[in-house]
């Protein structure tokens, strides 16, 4: 017997097929941005160089300089706590590919990353200097000095962890961060400074990603700052994973994270 389509069982399959157009749309126009952007801007020549400037208490920093233009803009790379530059040794070089020059700063609160070991914080046990959140801080305003001198534009802040909430902190009050990127970001500084309340004022556009089951965390972090400047991701198709392993090709869902963030840098042009 043949089943009677009513008027309304009509529209809800109309409402089905159109939903899955749509997705179908959006699912292309992600794909051309992709392909736009990591094929044909990959003919842009990356210079990679290891450099070093000084921070104010006179600790010698080291980071790696990603060039494709010295008057693009820069975005700034903070490792997350123990870790090093070579944190952000592959993602770099993607990001050189959305026309932009990268610097990966080995910061005091380091240790060792793909093989590549914190020179900074080599140099901070050498000097018996401090390591601790202003000095940190000291890091990544002499980090943004630097740039800023060079290209005399305004940078973006990407940082994982720890030094992710305190690229957040630092974005608030310095005039040449344009935005900031933090991935798993969190309450590392407790009770010397709660991040939540800090960064309540910050009125910059703010990338904010995690795992899944950092969100509810990372979300809490960035519940002051006003609706208008703050996109939270949070991953669909997998648990995602914490910091900057989620952008790593060894995460089989690492490009629902880069289309994301691709999205943000697409805002920003």
């Amino acid at each position: 017997m043949r089943q009677k389509i009513t008027k309304s069982s009509f529209l809800q399959k109309q409402q089905r097929h159109s939903g899955l157009r749509s997705k179908a749309i959006l699912l292309v126009s992600l794909a051309g941005i992709l392909f736009f952007t990591f094929i044909f801007s990959s003919f842009n020549t990356i210079r990679v160089k290891t450099i070093t400037f000084t921070a104010d208490d006179g600790l010698e920093l080291t980071a790696d300089e990603y060039i494709i233009d010295p008057f693009k803009p820069y975005v700034l790379l903070f490792h997350e706590q123990g870790s090093s530059r070579g944190e952000y040794s592959t993602i770099a070089r993607r990001l050189c590919k959305l026309d932009y020059n990268c610097l990966a700063l080995d910061l005091r609160n380091g240790g060792n990353d793909n093989f590549v070991s914190n020179q900074t914080a080599k140099q901070l046990r050498e000097k018996h200097l401090e390591s601790g959140l202003s000095e940190i801080e000291q890091d990544m305003l002499a980090a943004i000095k630097y740039v800023g001198e060079k290209s005399n534009l305004p940078v973006v802040l990407f940082g994982s962890g720890a030094n992710g909430s305190l690229s957040l902190k630092v974005a608030l009050s310095d005039s040449l961060v344009r935005a900031v990127i933090a991935v798993s970001p969190g309450e590392y500084f407790m009770p010397e400074i709660k991040i939540q309340d800090a960064i309540s004022d910050l009125n910059k556009p703010v990338f904010i990603t995690s795992s899944k089951a950092e969100f509810p965390y990372v979300s809490e972090l960035a519940s002051g700052i006003d609706i208008d400047y703050v996109t939270l991701f949070e991953p669909k198709q997998g648990e995602g994973e914490r910091g900057t392993r989620s952008f790593s090709v060894d995460y089989e869902y690492n490009t629902e994270y880069w289309l994301a963030l691709i999205l943000f840098f697409k805002d920003l042009m």
